[in-house]
């Protein structure tokens, strides 16, 4: 047995006395739990109970839980309670297994209203809520053309989105970042990100940002 199996009969005999339960209620718990790891390593179990959690799955649930509802509602719940997740602004690494849990759950609509933004050229990041702007970086990351060079000004123009784009920073080869409205403290934080994590990132503009003498010595 692999070891999400193994976590996920584990996760569910915490319940299996508790008539109490249902669904929802353990998958609640699992992002709840995901979402406090501050090493991420619940983000793929997560991701495999959300997929069990499909009607087409069910069959694996039998047993394990003592009450349930419709698999529609129980899916709805769900979703729902991701997505409230997603409006609360978590850090981008968690903001991003959340999308991949949406994913699992056959849930696009996030990712599709920032898709039609991108292709109509209506994309406007001040007007952008944190979801989309959490959205935005997934749809970037997982995009299937490669991310050679980044512009942030394609985007965004300010610092604010400077700093909710860093993950798209890290896995570029170059980002142009010119006029953007960085300061000493953006040039911090982007520092900080680029050295917490191995980053692809080999040119970096900086020019016509406001970062004085220690921000251009970061």
């Amino acid at each position: 047995m692999d070891k999400p199996q193994s976590m996920f009969r584990y996760f569910f005999s915490l319940f299996r006395d508790k008539p109490e339960v249902t669904e929802v209620t353990v998958y609640k718990s699992a992002v709840d739990k995901a979402l406090q790891s501050e090493t991420g390593n619940l983000d793929l179990f997560l991701r495999f109970l959300l997929g069990l959690s499909l009607e087409s799955n069910q069959k694996h649930l039998r047993g394990l839980l003592t009450k349930t509802r419709s698999s529609s509602q129980s899916h709805e719940d769900t979703v729902n309670y991701i997505k409230e997740k997603i409006r609360e602004n978590p850090s981008p690494e968690r903001s991003i297994n959340l999308f991949h849990c949406l994913n699992e759950l056959n849930d696009h609509s996030l990712v599709e209203e920032i898709q039609s933004y991108l292709r109509s050229g209506s994309l406007s990041e001040p007007n952008l809520s944190p979801a989309q702007s959490s959205a935005l970086v997934f749809v970037l990351l997982t995009s299937e053309k490669e991310l050679d060079v980044f512009d942030l000004k394609k985007y965004s123009r300010s610092e604010e989105g400077l700093l909710r784009l860093l993950p798209v920073v890290k896995v570029s080869r170059a980002a142009l970042l010119s006029g953007c409205g960085v300061t000493e403290e953006g040039c911090a934080s982007l520092v900080s990100a680029l050295e917490s994590n191995h980053s692809h990132l080999r040119e970096l503009d900086l020019s016509n940002n406001d970062l004085k003498d220690s921000g251009v010595k970061l």
